[in-house]
């Protein structure tokens, strides 16, 4: 009886290989990080008692809380809307297959590959070392990475739809705004406004994890309640930011749904 083989000749042992190559790889990343796990297991007892400390709530924060996270709303809200006009604006012109200029296409994509290589909390950081704490420094904090993410993917958006259109409407004598704008943005509306909600739940939580360098909203307020080893508060405003986020989730979810079912 011919037998029939299912996978191609020698794959067992490349995956044997690539398996031991991760493994080796696994065991010098843990020795190069020089993980204590002694250390680590000893401390679990530690465990229950923090545990049964945050098994409390305290209502008398939820009104500062609730002002709180309407402040991180705010500046997320702020961002938001600046980023996509700005990324709206700088993706067109970086997309290879529309860009007027090739040298500014590729210095956007380069300048803004060196933006996100940099996390939000870094720019925060050198932002409030040049213009102090506060909500301003926040706000150009999340701008920086914000922008860097909508204009990779705003590009990487028109570049894989907008190839036919640009064709065609080039053929019959269309201007560079008339493409892009009569064109494009019709045609890439779809998957824009799926990478805006993503952009604005991300905004969200930056705004609240830069609150451990002291901008303002529910991060500062949380970053508070730790340093003073206030548990019940802790957990109060920790369950506060899950409905949050699971409401704009929600919310989110909702509105992309209703632009993709309303342009089929």
């Amino acid at each position: 009886m011919e037998h029939i083989r299912v996978t191609s000749k020698g794959s067992i042992g490349k995956a044997v290989l690539l398996f031991l190559l991760l493994g080796t790889v696994f065991i010098a990343a843990v020795n190069l990080i020089n993980l204590d796990m002694q250390k680590f297991f000893e401390r679990l007892e530690n465990v229950p008692d923090v545990l049964s400390r945050m098994m409390a709530v305290d209502f008398s924060i939820v009104p500062d809380a609730l002002l709180n996270i309407v402040t991180s709303l705010t500046l997320a809200l702020l961002t938001w809307v600046v980023a996509t006009i700005l990324a709206m604006f700088l993706s067109f012109l970086a997309a290879s297959n529309i860009a007027p200029n090739r040298y500014v296409a590729i210095f956007i994509k380069g300048f803004f590959a060196i933006v996100r290589s940099v996390p939000s909390l870094v720019w925060g950081l050198m932002v409030i070392a040049s213009l102090g704490f506060g909500n301003v420094s926040g706000f150009i904090a999340i701008l920086i990475s914000a922008v860097g993410y909508l204009v990779k993917t705003f590009t990487g958006s028109i570049e894989e739809t907008g190839g036919e259109i640009i064709e065609a409407m080039k053929s019959t004598g269309a201007s560079w705004f008339k493409i892009v704008y009569h064109g494009l943005i019709p045609l890439c509306i779809t998957a824009f406004v799926a990478w805006i909600t993503v952009c604005f739940e991300m905004n969200v939580s930056e705004s609240i994890g830069l609150g451990i360098i002291g901008v303002g909203g529910i991060g500062l307020l949380l970053t508070q309640a730790i340093n003073t080893y206030n548990y019940a508060q802790t957990t109060t405003i920790v369950i506060m930011i899950c409905i949050l986020m699971v409401v704009l989730e929600f919310v989110m979810t909702r509105i992309k749904n209703t632009i993709k079912f309303g342009n089929s």
